[in-house]
């Protein structure tokens, strides 16, 4: 009796043994599992705070493109309106793609405008004008709170026109680009009058 006593109690050593070695393995399981779920969340942290200090820096630059992409665009154009106005009658065509903000035609003051809206790109000290490099384009920079507009300005002293008589042709941005035709139409035969350009999207 007293020999099945000592078994019995070695039986329950090695139970309790198993017992507390499950408990263990249990417990190392819970703590890789906190600590992979704690490293992934402060992986998941870094990373999108160094995408939101990125994107700002990301977008600047696209815009930056953007406007030098305009202002090569722009000079072409200017270029163009230059040619025609040597001859009268003759007739000139510039594709023109506008990859962000908006192309303004005026036929009232005689202008031809871009504008680059709500950026985080300071092009130039706000409210000063330059000059652009390459051509007769006037660039401006306007601060709106923590953004700025940006303006790139040429101003002729031709008659500039639309066709259909709208006094001011607004392109926008898009996926297709524009074709612009430029005629000269010439000008009166009145002391001082200037040539008369008028101009028609398609």
């Amino acid at each position: 009796m007293v020999r099945m006593r000592k078994i019995s109690r070695k039986s329950d050593s090695r139970l309790a043994f198993a017992d507390l070695s499950g408990i263990l393995s249990k417990s190392r399981r819970s703590q890789v599992w906190v600590e992979t779920a704690v490293y992934t969340l402060i992986g998941l942290t870094l990373i999108a705070v160094i995408i939101s200090m990125a994107t700002p820096q990301i977008q600047k630059i696209k815009d930056r493109s953007v406007l030098e992409q305009t202002i090569s665009a722009m000079n072409t154009l200017d270029n163009k309106i230059l040619e025609v106005q040597q001859t009268e009658n003759s007739r000139g065509k510039v594709i023109f793609k506008i990859y962000k903000g908006r192309l303004e035609i005026n036929s009232v003051d005689d202008f031809i405008k871009y504008v680059l809206e709500d950026t985080k790109l300071e092009a130039s000290q706000p409210g000063v004008e330059i000059q652009a490099v390459g051509g007769k384009i006037i660039l401006k920079t306007e601060k709106t709170g923590a953004r700025y507009n940006i303006i790139l300005l040429m101003n002729y002293s031709l008659d500039i026109t639309n066709k259909n008589g709208e006094t001011e042709k607004i392109l926008q941005a898009g996926a297709t680009p524009y074709n612009i035709f430029i005629e000269n139409k010439g000008s009166t035969l009145v002391a001082g009058a200037t040539t008369e350009m008028e101009f028609e999207i398609v």
